[in-house]
């Protein structure tokens, strides 16, 4: 009877997941202890430099589409959700509107939005431009031309957020498109 080497196969297959998991549980992939995805919660500064919750967000200077030079370290004081991004991204494109709502409601509380596109990767910067226009964006939009900035930034799933206290402290990193209820609990329970 075939059905003795199938169950065999299962079992296996099985053992290697209960392995895999295991291992990634040691090694701390799997924290059972997280707060869902969606969920902020403030965090102190510890004045370092780096990519985590709680480390100073990095300077970096850009371009923005109207062709200034624009410093990341010019929005401290402020909250700002720093955002990087590609017209290609539909997990970008289905944030964006969200974004901009966000920012109409609350850029005179001391939030600013800055959305990095990825120009690299786009075909020109005039896509970059009539996709920005075409949906009323009027928040910073500033162009990585060289991949530099994303690459600092570890920014290789898009979209990649950081929300960032008014001390320039990363108070979390997400990746993925950002929902409203989050932006506003960021707003709301952030610094």
């Amino acid at each position: 009877m075939k059905i003795k080497p199938i169950l065999m196969f299962l079992v296996l297959i099985g053992l290697i997941g209960i392995a895999v998991w295991t291992s990634q549980k040691e090694s701390g992939s799997i924290n059972e202890s997280e707060k869902p995805a969606e969920s902020f919660q403030p965090v102190k500064g510890n004045g370092q430099t780096g990519l985590k919750p709680g480390n100073t967000l990095p300077d970096a200077t850009l371009t923005s589409l109207e062709g200034k030079t624009v410093s990341l370290k010019e929005f401290r004081g402020k909250k700002v959700i720093l955002n990087f991004w590609a017209t290609w991204c539909p997990p970008c494109r289905k944030e964006m509107p969200d974004m901009q709502k966000m920012y109409s409601r609350h850029k005179d509380n001391q939030l600013e939005i800055v959305a990095v596109n990825l120009r690299y990767t786009e075909k020109s910067t005039k896509t970059v431009s009539d996709y920005v226009e075409k949906r009323k964006a009027a928040f910073p939009v500033l162009l990585d031309s060289d991949g530099k900035v994303s690459k600092k930034f570890q920014a290789v799933s898009l979209p990649t957020s950081y929300l960032v206290d008014s001390n320039g402290v990363i108070q979390k990193k997400m990746i993925g498109a950002l929902s409203p209820g989050l932006m506003t609990e960021f707003i709301k329970r952030s610094k």
